[in-house]
């Protein structure tokens, strides 16, 4: 019965974020204006921070590994990912990307610093590049119901996201 509420409290944090949209937000669209890219960057670039942040903290807890189905990590998981989107297909690049790792550092508390800045971002780029992120939302929603078998490539997003937490030293 523990577990059922448990289970139950979860499903509902999870709901409550995605709705109450503190699970990300959304990419800028191709073509929009400078100052909105900006604007958008660094708000993205906190979010993601902070869920890199609570990403690594878990990770060290855990013996350097992504417990896929610990339901906080994918719930920092899929925040990641929505703020990360970004970081994809944007015709006008360097505005968004510069206040993009000002918004990680700051949102990360200085876990990403200057100095591995750069390669922070490039493991972030090859993640929203290279693993399928679309439905991470939905299927974290589902995890909290059903479990990590849920998230059909959990082991591919664990896997990318853990090379990335694996350069914070």
């Amino acid at each position: 019965m523990r577990i059922l509420s448990i289970i139950a409290a979860l499903t509902l944090t999870v709901f409550a974020a995605s709705s109450c949209g503190i699970l990300g937000g959304t990419a800028p669209a191709a073509g929009t204006n400078a100052t909105t890219n900006v604007t958008t960057g660094s708000t993205n670039g906190q979010a993601a921070g902070a869920a890199l942040k609570a990403l690594y903290t878990q990770y060290k807890a855990d013996g350097n590994k992504l417990n896929m189905t610990n339901l906080t990590n994918i719930v920092n998981l899929t925040t990641l990912a929505n703020n990360v989107q970004g970081l994809k297909g944007m015709s006008n690049k360097a505005d968004f990307y510069k206040e993009f790792a000002s918004g990680l550092v700051l949102g990360s508390n200085n876990l990403v610093t200057q100095n591995n800045s750069n390669t922070i971002m490039n493991g972030l780029q090859n993640l929203v590049n290279n693993v399928d992120l679309s439905g991470l939302q939905n299927k974290a929603n589902n995890a909290a119901t059903k479990g990590a078998e849920a998230l059909e490539n959990a082991t591919t997003i664990a896997n990318s996201v853990s090379s990335i937490l694996g350069l914070f030293k």
